[in-house]
C-alpha cells in the first residue's frame, strides 16, 4: 500500500513519514509537483529515501514553458538519494498535454541515461 504527497493530509513531508512509520503503508510516492513553497527540496529530500515510485511533474513558467531549472533541481534529489524506482511523467501545464509529456521525458532521459 502506497501514498502520495498529495492535498492537506499529506502535504508536509512529516505527515507522509508520520503515515509511513505509523501505519501499514509500504511506500510513498513523492510527486515534485505536490510539494511547494521554501521547504518544497527539503520535504522532498525526506520523502524520495521512502518512496517507491515519483510523479514527475514539471511546474511551467508564466509563458507556459516548462521550469527546467527546477525540474533539474527535483532531479539531483532522484540521484542524490540513488532512487532507481520508475519515474511517472506528468505535464499539468498550459500547453498541448502530449507536448509537455514529451518534453518532460526528453528532460528526464537526458539527465538520467
Amino acid at each position: 500500500m502506497l501514498t502520495e504527497n498529495f492535498h492537506s493530509l499529506t502535504s508536509t513531508s512529516a505527515n507522509c513519514l508520520y503515515l509511513y512509520e505509523q501505519t501499514d503503508i509500504t511506500g510513498l510516492i513523492s510527486d515534485f509537483g505536490n510539494f511547494n513553497g521554501p521547504s518544497k527540496f527539503q520535504s522532498l529530500s525526506e520523502t524520495i529515501p521512502k518512496s517507491t515510485s515519483i510523479h514527475v511533474k514539471a511546474l511551467t513558467n508564466e509563458d507556459g514553458s516548462i521550469n527546467k531549472p527546477e525540474l533539474l533541481q527535483c532531479l539531483d534529489l532522484v540521484n542524490q538519494f540513488n532512487y532507481s524506482g520508475p519515474l511517472t511523467i506528468v505535464y499539468d501545464g498550459p500547453n498541448d498535454m502530449w507536448d509537455g509529456i514529451e518534453e518532460v521525458q526528453q528532460i528526464v532521459q537526458s539527465y538520467i541515461v
